[in-house]
């Protein structure tokens, strides 16, 4: 079963133009945030005290009460005092920035709008919220809670297979739901001392790391700083992380010291997505490269664990032929290839690992 990131922030939009309005509520949905909406400084400041969002998208020129007005009563409410306001504006001249950082506000985003400007704008200031609130003592979690389960989208759900040639403990993978058209698919490979509870504190580590706060560079960072943490610095993990937004059509591959991804287009052409750094925890703090590409209806990605290829000795033979078996069972649908690819692999001597195929 997939899981859920545990955090979903919601977003209060107050405006009142109705393109604007949608068109905001549709970009982020579609990043798996919760929305909120309101046509109207009162209303928009009666919802942001009932329903308590963790940051507030506000218009400026509202007829009646304006945007500089909502922004100087919910500054001096102790129940909205503390939520990130950014203003949206066509506004953008000294005098009303500056009035509009008096009144409290945390940026400026300058109508009209990109909407990669504004997602990035979201989270670096939900992100800087969560921080001032750690080092304040106030919003401490001494443990990741274990992630809820969902089921797939329908989409979704037609679109993945897994495979286990044996039962194994040496390669773990984790499918996240992020949205109706966002997820992600974890492999992370393990070390032979890798116990069940270090297992499911991936998948924990998995779910507090995802989702729209977190790029795909950052949940795969992240995953890495929490394995070190855990007294196992001599120990090597090796992963990689895809993230599908289907919505656009695009997929990001992170590897960090994993196999090479199998890129299959849907005219049976393929070229390897090769591992960009070194194992996980190698960078320290500092993020992952990362690949993006167009993901077209058809397409197929494949990615498998180093138990796969157990019985190569050289590594490359042993991609060379996955990558030939995906290319041979190509007409066949994505459950089927996945399984005749790894029945092909088991013809060269025992395997313990996992194949994942994910389809566009």
């Amino acid at each position: 079963m997939p899981i859920s990131p545990n955090n979903i922030p919601t977003i209060l939009i107050v405006d009142d133009e109705p393109f604007n309005l949608e068109f905001l509520e549709i970009v982020l949905r579609q990043q798996g945030y919760n929305i909120l909406t309101a046509t109207n400084g009162r209303s928009g400041r009666e919802l942001a005290e009932q329903e308590q969002p963790d940051l507030i998208l506000l218009d400026i020129m509202m007829p009646g009460e304006t945007g500089f007005e909502c922004a100087t009563v919910l500054r001096l409410s102790p129940e909205t005092a503390e939520i990130p306001l950014i203003f949206l504006s066509a506004l953008d001249d000294e005098g009303n920035t500056t009035k509009g950082y008096d009144t409290g506000a945390v940026d400026f985003i300058v109508k009209p709008f990109v909407y990669k400007d504004v997602i990035n704008r979201i989270r670096l200031h939900l992100k800087l919220n969560i921080c001032d609130k750690f080092l304040n003592n106030r919003q401490i979690r001494p443990e990741v809670p274990p992630p809820a389960q969902i089921p797939f989208p329908e989409k979704g759900a037609r679109t993945i297979s897994h495979s286990r040639p044996t039962p194994c403990g040496s390669a773990v993978h984790q499918a996240i739901v992020m949205g109706t058209e966002d997820e992600g698919h974890l492999l992370i490979n393990c070390p032979e001392s890798c116990t069940k509870e270090i297992q499911n504190h991936i998948r924990s580590v998995l779910a507090a790391n995802s989702g729209p706060l977190f790029k795909p560079s950052e949940t795969l960072r992240n995953i890495g700083l929490q394995l070190k943490s855990l007294n196992m610095s001599e120990e090597i993990f090796s992963a990689s992380y895809l993230h599908i937004n289907r919505e656009q059509g695009i997929l990001t591959v992170v590897n960090a010291g994993a196999l090479p991804l199998i890129f299959m287009n849907k005219n049976r052409t393929h070229f390897l997505i090769e591992r960009q750094s070194g194992d996980l925890g190698t960078l320290g703090l500092g993020l992952l490269p990362c690949s993006s590409y167009t993901l077209e209806p058809g397409d197929r990605v494949f990615m498998a664990s180093r138990g796969m290829l157990d019985s190569f000795f050289m590594e490359g033979e042993g991609i060379r032929e996955l990558l030939e078996s995906c290319r041979r069972h190509a007409g066949e649908n994505l459950e089927t290839a996945c399984r005749m690819s790894m029945e092909d692999l088991l013809r060269f001597g025992e395997a313990d690992g996992i194949l994942v195929g994910v389809e566009g």
